[in-house]
């Protein structure tokens, strides 16, 4: 049951990540998500899963503070992909361990860049992994979260290219 109440839970958060309009929002709203998804596989003892929210709740916690230094941003890009790649060794269970791994990294490069339009677009190659994911680890409340995620991040796309094509004929008249 507890893993049914942070599964809809995380659900909630990952729906409203995909509609903000700002890189720090977005990864705010990310860093909410992946506390609850990552209480959400513990329950479901889906150890790997688990342990790439852990990486990720850091990661934005990291991406929420640090500085404009392109060094240090690109030693946190790998570090973290480092991270992701140590995870699915350490909670190997199969080929199915690879996915939240490959997410992962597709994940951390899209928010280290900080742009939601990237963000709502690499949506998709994330969500197909940790859909995969859900289905091979029995999570009824993944594989939903993954829909309605890909779901949310075209209804942004969407949304947001129609405010723009609004602003631009506004500043036209």
């Amino acid at each position: 049951m507890a893993a049914l109440l942070f599964g809809a839970l995380g659900i909630i958060a990952n729906i409203i990540i995909y509609q903000q309009k700002s890189g720090s929002s977005l990864i705010a709203c990310k860093l909410i998500s992946d506390v609850l998804w990552a209480i959400h596989y513990f329950f479901m003892h889906a150890y790997t899963g688990m342990c790439i929210a852990i990486i990720a709740i850091v990661r934005e916690l990291v991406f929420l503070k640090q500085s404009e230094d392109n060094n240090r941003k690109h030693r946190f890009l790998i570090i973290f992909l480092l991270c992701g790649a140590a995870s699915a060794a350490v909670t190997w269970k199969g080929p199915s361990s690879i996915l939240p791994a490959l997410a992962s990294a597709i994940s951390i490069f899209s928010f280290w860049r900080g742009n939601p339009d990237l963000s709502r677009i690499l949506a998709f190659p994330i969500s197909g992994c940790m859909l995969s994911y859900g289905i091979s680890c029995g999570s009824d409340m993944s594989v939903i979260n993954e829909v309605l995620t890909m779901v949310s991040s075209v209804w942004g796309i969407i949304l947001i290219r129609r405010e723009r094509k609004y602003s631009q004929k506004q500043d036209i008249n």
